[in-house]
This record gives C-alpha cells, sequence and structure tokens, in this order.
C-alpha cells in the first residue's frame, strides 16, 4: 500500500498540508512584484511551501513565468551565471530552438555555449568561458528583466540555497552586483531562501549588507498543532486505518510540530499499524524512528565538545535562558558565562540548536529525544 506520508523532498498536493496565510502572502507579494525573503530553520517546508505559492500564481496568472535555482552545488559567479541564464531562458521558452534564439538574441555581447542533454528537446544548459566579470556580469543579471519586458510576461525567480554565495570569492562583491542589478527589476520578482538560517540572518538583517531591507521578510513559523493532527488523521482514514486524536496529538508533540518530523513518525507509526493505532505501536514506532537516526546522532556528538554536549544537557533538562547563573554554570560545568557564548555561536553555526524571541531550543526534536531516552539516560554526560 502506498505511504500517505512524505518527508525529505519537496511535498505537493495532498501531501501539502495548511500555510493558507503563507502561501496567501506569498502570492501577493509575487503578484505585486515584491521580493521576499524566507527565513525558518532547515526541513520546516520552506521549499514546498514556495513550489505550492508558485503554482497558485501560474495557475492564477497567465501571463507568469517561473524559475527555480538551486545554489546547493554551486561555488562560484562563473557557475552561477550559467545556471541563472539556462533557469531564465528555459522558464521562458517552449522548445530548444527557441532555447539557442533566445540565447543569442539576449546575451549579445556574450558568446555562450551551449549544450544538450541526451534529449534536446528537455534538456539543456549554458556556460560561459569569459574572464572579465566587471563588464559582462550586468548582461546576465539584467537577462530575465529583458526578457520579461520583451515578451510582456512577469518572471519569478525563486533561490534556494542563497547562503551558498557567501563561499564565493569576494562574496560582499557579488552580493553587490546583483543588488545593483535587482533592485531596478519591475516586471522580475525574486524569492530568496536557504537551509541556514543564521547565515541568512546576516546576509539579509545586518544594515551594512546589500541585501539588507531587500523585500519582504518572512519569518516562517511551525504548523499549528490542530492542523498536523487533522491532516495525520485524515491520511490514516484514507488508507484504511485509524489513529485517533490521542495519539495523532502525541506525534505532533513529541516532534514538537517540526513538518519533517512528525511526517517521519507518523509513516513509521502506519507502517507498524495493521488497522488500529495504541500505545504499544506508538512506542515502538518512536523507539523504530530513533534507531533509523541513532548512527546519524552518534557521529554528532562526536563532534562537539565536553561542555557543549553538557551544554545540549542543560537544554534537555527545561532549561532554556538564566546560564548566567552561577549555579547553573557549576551544574553543568560549563565554565565561564563566556564559554556559554561561544558555545552558543558554535550550536547556531552547526544548526544543532535555535534561538528565538530569547529562548534556545534544540532544532531536531528526534536528537533531543534521542539524548533524552537514550544518550543522557544511558549516563553520556560528560561532566
Amino acid at each position: 500500500m502506498k505511504s500517505p506520508f512524505k518527508f525529505g523532498q519537496v511535498v505537493e498536493g495532498e501531501y501539502f498540508t495548511d500555510r493558507a496565510k503563507d502561501i496567501k502572502r506569498l502570492v501577493a507579494n509575487f503578484e505585486n512584484n515584491i521580493n521576499t525573503v524566507l527565513l525558518s530553520p532547515r526541513r520546516w517546508g520552506k521549499s514546498s511551501l514556495v513550489h505550492k505559492a508558485i503554482k497558485t500564481t501560474l495557475k492564477r496568472n497567465k501571463n507568469f513565468r517561473a524559475c527555480y535555482i538551486d545554489l546547493f552545488q554551486i561555488r562560484d559567479e562563473k557557475e552561477f551565471y550559467g545556471k541563472l541564464a539556462t533557469g531564465v531562458i528555459k522558464s521562458t521558452s517552449t522548445k530548444f530552438e527557441d532555447w539557442v534564439r533566445t540565447a543569442g538574441q539576449f546575451l549579445k555581447t556574450l558568446t555562450p555555449n551551449i549544450s544538450f542533454g541526451i534529449d534536446p528537446q528537455a534538456d539543456f544548459k549554458i556556460s560561459f568561458d569569459f574572464t572579465d566579470k566587471d563588464k559582462t556580469y550586468g548582461e546576465i543579471l539584467n537577462l530575465p528583466e529583458k526578457i520579461a519586458k520583451k515578451k510582456k510576461i512577469k518572471i519569478i525567480i525563486a533561490i534556494d540555497e542563497f547562503q551558498n554565495l557567501s563561499n564565493f570569492k569576494n562574496p560582499l562583491l557579488f552580493q553587490k552586483r546583483l543588488r545593483s542589478a535587482w533592485q531596478y527589476h519591475y516586471n522580475t520578482v525574486y524569492c530568496l531562501f536557504g537551509s541556514k538560517r543564521h547565515m541568512l540572518t546576516e546576509i539579509f538583517e545586518n544594515k551594512s549588507m546589500p541585501f539588507y531591507k531587500f523585500g519582504d521578510v518572512i519569518y516562517l513559523s511551525k504548523i499549528e498543532q490542530k492542523y498536523l493532527v487533522k491532516f495525520i488523521i485524515r491520511k490514516f482514514e484514507k488508507t484504511s486505518k485509524h489513529i485517533n486524536g490521542k495519539y495523532a496529538n502525541e506525534i505532533v508533540a513529541l516532534m514538537k510540530r517540526h513538518p519533517y518530523y512528525v511526517q517521519q513518525l507518523a509513516y513509521i507509526v502506519w507502517s507498524n499499524t495493521g488497522k488500529t493505532v495504541d500505545q504499544k505501536t506508538l512506542d515502538n514506532s518512536v523507539n523504530d524512528l530513533l534507531d533509523r537516526n541513532s548512527i546519524l546522532y552518534e557521529k554528532e556528538i562526536d563532534e562537539l565538545s565536553n561542555t557543549q554536549v553538557n551544554f545540549l544537557k542543560a537544554l534537555v533538562d527545561g532549561i532554556d535562558n538564566g546560564f548566567s547563573s552561577q549555579d547553573i554554570l557549576k551544574k553543568y560545568n560549563l565554565g565561564a558565562s563566556s564559554n556559554v557564548i561561544k558555545i552558543k555561536r558554535v550550536l547556531l553555526k552547526k544548526e544543532i540548536i535555535d534561538i528565538s524571541g530569547g529562548q534556545i531550543e534544540i532544532l531536531d526534536p528526534a536528537f533531543e529525544l534521542w539524548l533524552r531516552k537514550r544518550y543522557f539516560a544511558a549516563g553520556g554526560i560528560k561532566l
């Protein structure tokens, strides 16, 4: 029987739940040419949300086109320009003859290298051999706006893993180039997001950075408990299995409304269920979840210092502030208050914790559960 739950990939259609307000806001931004910056911890469903909002916008507006770019494996400006040009041309042209024609028409001062995949009707790639980016980058960055004006269309450009441009050579100069071009685009709208919130926050919220105040900043929140519970119950019923509200609520609460892990635990419970979920099935499924992630979590712990692990123990014990207290520092062997600041900085960078509104939490709810039920319960604390 096909699983009613999905995780670890972009989810669409029946696998997508709630986010109605976020979708409405994103669609409004696209339609009104307001750039958007989407911030949230990893695996909160940003990509799925953006895809859903784009599909909604395209369905409502026949003159819109969309270009989705993932910077995950892009390591320098040259690759970025090729990726951008390829994505824009493919999203605004219908067949490979048009791709070649469009490239020649709008990249007049450059000689793009166009390569085709096994099926030239379905795939192609543009790259550039230029030595002086200072004279040519503007033509590529303004490409979507030129095409949009010429074809009388609107273009949405969604860029995932945007924080990766920080790895480019001279990233500040590169950001200035992007901002200087994109701020004058009125037929192209940009949606920028990624999986490392602390890096994105630095790019978009630091007043000294080029992308400060670039657009509407959306801080993605967790989906409400009631919607996730209804989603789980509905999915079980659709496959002729039953889970009552108590156990559905427990799944959501254990995974702290984290979309990825709610779907993963719900999937495991569903897989372990014959007809009706009971407490034993749920408990066994939680243990299955921890078993599946155990090797990853053990590796994560091995890469942390003693004081960093001790800090996590404090969080698991419910200490989410008050780290300036001498009693807390002594109890968890954290050293001086200044050392706690360093610990937080490292764990933030590793995306193990998140700090919002002064509250600290472990980002991965399954990791926190593993720490509580397995690691620290077995004497793993390094005091």
